[in-house]
């Protein structure tokens, strides 16, 4: 298990519906689990991050934010994905 900054933030999904997530940024992500080609993160307002809830790659979307993105330091372990 390792120390990661964990992201939580929430956004307006195209369908007008609100998401939270929690995410690590994929530029964060270990290299020894994750190739380059996964690490890529997308550019413009729709970003690659790796949800921390379900343990798998999603978009963030940063031109729909709802409020503030908040940022802490958590205990992570990509073994359990």
């Amino acid at each position: 298990m390792s120390t990661f900054t964990q992201y939580t933030g929430t956004f307006t999904k195209t369908d007008g519906s609100k998401r939270t997530m929690n995410y690590i940024q994929v530029s964060d992500l270990p290299s020894s689990k994750f190739s380059e080609s996964q690490r890529k993160e997308t550019s413009g307002d729709m970003r690659t991050v790796w949800d921390t809830d379900k343990h798998s790659f999603r978009t963030f979307n940063r031109s729909r934010i709802v409020g503030s993105v908040n940022s802490k330091s958590i205990h992570y372990s990509f073994d359990k994905s």
